[in-house]
């Protein structure tokens, strides 16, 4: 029997993992849901599983703090929605990276790498060579993102290209797409759909209301011993400062540096 561990601050995306995997042929138990780092540290101090299904970005910080903190030398199967977070996952005991929305077909995968794991004996040399091989093959799986987003303009309907926007933002229940010339344009779609489908190269979300793009960035301060405060070009008509919270900081820097 293999028991499994899900790391998810998602209720939604931890039942349907679940269900998943209960699902696939193998004799699985799910032995723990786990929903924060801290949560995740208490509990791995004095427990074990065979493998770990863990999402990335969750409400108190990124799992990548659970495996620094505690060496934890468990399988891991990462799912998340971002791929900037790829090379990163394989310094740790990473078998696999599945990027949400995954299917089961990918999952099975994911499992059958575990499986085949498990059944032999490696080198580290081999695990080392294993883990380039995953992470290659994951990152040249990665899709294809949306590079061009349909607008009206007047009466005429003009596709802009994803190079020209600075940043989307969010506004009670609109979204607004905002071009680099400070054109400002209704675009129809949710912040949360949109990051999906956006490039995480070029792309980042910020905080609830704004996903900005790199060369949109005009200045980065500190505005308090946790935050930091994002000024964009052209400027957003907005009253209020753009913050990106202490859970952020870090995924931004390295998106950032990359």
């Amino acid at each position: 029997m293999i028991e499994v561990v899900i790391i998810e601050d998602e209720d939604l995306a931890a039942d349907s993992l679940e269900k998943l995997l209960l699902q696939t042929p193998y004799d699985l138990v799910i032995k723990k849901r786990l929903e924060s780092v801290s949560e995740a540290i208490t509990w791995f101090k004095t427990q074990r599983c065979d493998l770990i299904f863990s999402d990335i970005s969750l409400g108190d910080g990124d799992s990548f703090e659970i495996y620094e903190a505690l060496k934890i030398e468990i399988p891991i199967i990462f799912t998340t929605a971002f791929d900037h977070y790829a090379i990163q996952s394989f310094q740790f005991q990473a078998i696999d990276y599945l990027l949400k929305p995954y299917n089961s077909t990918k999952l099975q995968k994911a499992l059958e790498k575990f499986i085949a794991l498990t059944r032999k004996q490696t080198t580290p040399e081999n695990q080392n060579l294993e883990h380039l091989i995953n992470q290659l093959s994951t990152i040249s799986e990665i899709h294809n993102y949306q590079t061009r987003f349909l607008i009206t303009k007047g009466d005429a309907l003009v596709s802009i290209n994803s190079s020209e926007i600075a940043y989307f933002m969010a506004d009670d229940k609109s979204l607004f797409l905002t071009t680099l010339e400070g054109e400002l344009f209704l675009y129809d779609d949710t912040l949360s759909n949109l990051e999906k489908r956006l490039s995480p190269r070029d792309f980042f979300k910020v905080n609830r209301k704004f996903i900005v793009r790199h060369n949109a960035i005009k200045s980065i301060i500190k505005y308090s011993q946790s935050r930091l405060k994002v000024a964009l070009q052209p400027e957003p008509n907005l009253n209020d400062p753009i913050l990106i919270s202490a859970r952020n900081i870090q995924s931004f820097k390295e998106w950032l540096n990359n």
